[in-house]
């Protein structure tokens, strides 16, 4: 049986009461909510509240949240992205008025998958790189900068507020989830890290887990996963696809086993030849070989 660490302090959040979710005051009217493992942000505005995603975790308890905050009603939904973890529970808001904003690649995905009624389609979407819009005075800039965790995933700017949200980029002060967040293309998974700090903002909601991050954090998790391309790139360059399937005793004639072992090998060196980081960032030890399959893969193929 597999033993993992308990995670360190420095990357845990506030401890969740009975009411299953706690709620951080970002300031000018902007509050994270998490139940510990999902997290997302809302705004309450002269008319409103403005809500990025609704999530299953959080499900009910998110509209307790907001209510405990404000009693006024959630005006607009922003879609992150079209996955059901972050939106499965938009259906509870969906109401006579509701605005649901999302990119149009985000749109075309929920309407294909339309078999659960949990993500009701978006009432407005954009097409192309931007949109800024003006809601009750707050500027909200939507940036699609590439396919970094999936296509249509969005940057949320809210410049006079220096917040940002970026649902699925990585998780403040952990290590990135399963295969760098199951990124749809890696390179771009590297360059979001580089774009997000282009951004001005001194808070960032990522998604996941129980804290709020910072820029630091951002450059972070950069850091990290170039420590990880750096190892996969030197265990790629010395670890032989035949002595590793030789020595696994793979038939000549299956060549799929041959890369599937070869790959295991290099990610097995890859795992040795990186620096330690679990004084830094919380679950390296669970996603470890699986970042660095992922980062491998990359390296060799993209």
């Amino acid at each position: 049986m597999t033993k993992f660490a308990p995670m360190p302090g420095f990357a845990l959040g506030k401890d969740i009461p009975e009411s299953g979710y706690a709620i951080t005051d970002l300031g000018s009217d902007a509050y994270f909510v998490t139940q510990g493992t999902v997290n997302t942000m809302f705004l309450v505005t002269r008319n409103g509240v403005v809500l990025v995603d609704a999530s299953p975790f959080l499900g009910d308890r998110l509209l307790a949240a907001i209510e405990e905050v404000t009693p006024k009603p959630v005006t607009h939904l922003i879609y992150s992205h079209s996955h059901a973890d972050h939106i499965g529970s938009a259906h509870l808001l969906n109401q006579d008025g509701l605005k649901i904003i999302s990119h149009e690649i985000t749109g075309q995905f929920i309407k294909e998958a339309a078999s659960d009624g949990r993500r009701p389609l978006p009432t407005e979407t954009f097409s192309g790189r931007h949109r800024e819009m003006d809601i009750d005075g707050i500027r909200f800039v939507l940036d699609y900068t590439g396919d970094w965790h999936e296509a249509g995933n969005l940057f949320i700017h809210v410049p006079e507020l220096k917040l940002m949200g970026a649902m699925d980029s990585f998780s403040p002060k952990s290590a990135p989830f399963f295969r760098l967040y199951y990124s749809a293309h890696v390179p771009a998974y590297f360059q979001a890290m580089d774009q997000l700090l282009e951004y001005d903002f001194e808070t960032i909601v990522t998604g996941h887990m129980g804290l709020p991050g910072t820029p630091e954090d951002v450059a972070t998790n950069r850091e990290y996963i170039h420590d990880l391309r750096s190892a996969a790139s030197e265990a790629l360059s010395t670890v032989d696809l035949g002595d590793a399937a030789r020595a696994a005793g793979v038939p000549e004639n299956n060549r799929q086993a041959q890369l599937k072992v070869w790959m295991d090998a290099v990610v097995a060196r890859a795992v040795e030849l990186m620096p330690a980081w679990d004084e830094r960032l919380g679950g390296t030890d669970i996603f470890l070989s699986d970042n660095l399959n992922a980062t491998a893969w990359s390296v060799f193929i993209d």
